[in-house]
């Protein structure tokens, strides 16, 4: 199974949350202010409004090609995880025209790595969850939409695969 991300592989959450914020990159804020904009968008519609990456149509149609389908693994916003879940699962209602065979929303990704009993494929774009994904047995993909080419998870799945 290939499990793709939403934030930062599918979704442009990244872009989205800047421009929520007023600025052109979200790094842009200082630590505080980060927290109480993320505070702010809980319990919203934030998540089913965020913009399709890119890459996103290609990259489920590649994907879909390559295994025959695909699921969706996203982590929800801490102390939002119900309301971030349901407008996720909007988002991928009304966004995706290929729709995924599964949708996990869990913070814990690495429990899936051999989800179904054997080793399955991540793409994300946080380390972190890439790193616990291979220390569960699984094979990962670091891929970030707003900075690296769909040759990336290209070349990554055909060496796989």
């Amino acid at each position: 199974i290939i499990f793709l991300d939403m934030d930062g592989v599918l979704a442009d959450f990244f872009g989205a949350f800047s421009s929520y914020c007023g600025v052109n990159h979200w790094k842009e804020l200082e630590h505080e202010d980060l927290m109480q904009k993320i505070d702010s968008i809980k319990g919203t519609d934030f998540f089913a409004k965020i913009p399709k990456t890119w890459c996103c149509d290609e990259l489920i149609e590649f994907v879909s090609n390559i295994s025959g389908g695909y699921s969706i693994l996203s982590s929800p916003l801490e102390g939002d995880e119900d309301n971030c879940a349901h407008w996720k699962k909007v988002w991928i209602e009304e966004k995706l025209l290929l729709k995924p065979d599964e949708i996990f929303i869990k913070r814990d990704k690495g429990e899936l790595a051999q989800y179904q009993g054997k080793p399955n494929v991540l793409i994300d774009d946080r380390p972190h969850n890439i790193e616990d994904w291979q220390n569960n047995g699984g094979k990962a993909i670091r891929f970030q939409a707003n900075e690296d080419p769909i040759d990336v998870v290209k070349d990554a799945l055909k060496e796989i695969f």
